[in-house]
C-alpha cells in the first residue's frame, strides 16, 4: 500500500500494518469497519484492474491487497475513482 502519492517507505509500512490489522479485527469482529471499506472494496470488485488470487482482491496498478488497503483512510485508488474519497473531501 501506500503506491499512489509519493509517500515515504515509513508512511507506507505504517499504513500496510494499519491495514492489515484492521482487515484483521475486522474479520474478528474486534472492531467495526470504517463506513468507507465497503464502498472502497465493491468499487475495486467492479474495475477491470483488478484480479483475484484464489478469493484474495488485488489491483492490477498498485499491486496492494484491497481489502486491507480500503481501511486505511488516506489511501487513495491509483485510477482516482471517486468511491474512494472520504466525505466532504474534494478531488
Amino acid at each position: 500500500m501506500g503506491c499512489c502519492g509519493k509517500k515515504t517507505i515509513i508512511h507506507t509500512g505504517k499504513n500496510i500494518v494499519k491495514g492489515y490489522t484492521r482487515l484483521a479485527t475486522d474479520t474478528l469482529h474486534i472492531t467495526e469497519k470504517y463506513e468507507f471499506t465497503d464502498r472502497r472494496v465493491r468499487a475495486c470488485q467492479k474495475c477491470e484492474k483488478n484480479y483475484w488470487i484464489g478469493r484474495r482482491l488485488f489491483c492490477s496498478i498498485c499491486k496492494c491487497f484491497v481489502p486491507a488497503k480500503a481501511r486505511v483512510i488516506d489511501e487513495k485508488c491509483p485510477l482516482d475513482n471517486p468511491a474512494w474519497r472520504i466525505k466532504g473531501e474534494e478531488k
